[in-house]
Order: C-alpha cells, then structure tokens, then sequence
C-alpha cells in the first residue's frame, strides 16, 4: 500500500476494524457465553467494562472516520459515525429498556455504514 503525503494511507484500516472490533465485542461475547451456558459452564461477565470495551471500540470506529476526512473532506461519514457511537453508548449506559437492543443496532449499522461510505471515498480518490 502506497502512502500519501499526509499519512492517511497509514490508519485507513481503523474505522473498518473499530467497528468489527465492536461488533465483536458485543455480539462475539454473547455468543460465547451462550455457548458454553449451553455446555454447563457459567461464566460471570462484568457488564461495565463489557460495556465500555464495546463503546471504546466504536469511539475507535468513528476515529478512524475522522482520520479518513483528512482525505476526502467529506462531513456526512463523519457526522454518521458519531451518531453511530452516540447511539451504541445510549444502548449501553442509557437504561433504555426494551428499546436498547434496537438502539444498539441502529449505531451499529451507522457506525459500518461510515466506515464502509468511508472506505469508499477513499478509494474513489474523493
């Protein structure tokens, strides 16, 4: 992979591996736990730092947005990824209910959709 002038080749993988990483995160670690529930094991998970390792990996999502805006001075990836990150963290620490899970999802397809709209721009040469 070549380099440009200001760098922004070198952190282009960010917002791609962000969001997986807070896929991951948060569905990754449900599923492993329902698997090894189903297996007779009991697994104890704090639920702040869960919590907070999933939002930090969005945070992460949505830098690597604002680093690729270096690049293609495009705003609305940018703004999508932090609505995506407010979003997740709304899910997470806002006590929403029933409507968490729907909340959670929305930022998470926000926080892919930048990262992807992202991508795109800059492989456009926008």
């Amino acid at each position: 992979m070549t380099g440009t002038r200001d760098g922004t080749e070198r952190f282009g993988w960010l917002a791609g591996a962000g969001a997986i990483l807070s896929l991951a995160a948060c569905y990754g670690t449900l599923g492993v736990v329902a698997v090894l529930s189903a297996m007779g094991v009991a697994l104890a998970i704090n639920e702040q730092i869960w919590a907070g390792a999933i939002v930090a990996f969005a945070a992460l999502a949505a830098a690597g947005v604002v680093h690729g805006h270096r690049r293609h001075g495009r705003i609305p990836p940018v703004a999508l990824a932090v609505i995506g990150v407010g979003l997740v963290a709304a899910a997470m620490y806002a006590g929403l209910g029933g409507a968490a899970r729907v909340v959670e999802l929305l930022g998470f397809a926000a926080l892919v959709g930048a990262a992807v709209w992202d991508w795109r721009l800059k492989r456009s040469g926008a």
